[in-house]
């Protein structure tokens, strides 16, 4: 029972970080010329490193890391795919 506390004690900070890497990656996409395969790559690199510096070097803070970064991926994608069936309509 301690273990499902602890996941929603950590379920803040996953919010938090994908809500910041949304924004990060949206502007980096309006801004400057890069392609999606590497602001993918600048966006995992970014949330390992955000999760590191506020939480200790760990596989729990690792692990974080991988998760708001999934989260905040599929969002953009639901986002932009839902966006085109609003167009097709």
């Amino acid at each position: 029972m301690d273990k499902i506390k602890e996941i929603y004690n950590v379920l803040p900070y996953i919010i938090a970080i994908c809500i910041v890497l949304n924004i990060l990656g949206n502007t980096i996409k309006m801004t400057f010329k890069i392609p999606t395969k590497y602001i993918i790559w600048i966006l995992l690199l970014t949330s390992i490193l955000i999760n590191f510096i506020f939480f200790e070097i760990s596989f729990e803070s690792l692990f974080i890391a991988f998760v708001s970064f999934s989260f905040s991926v599929s969002s953009y994608d639901l986002v932009k795919s839902s966006r085109k069936l609003i167009r097709k309509k």
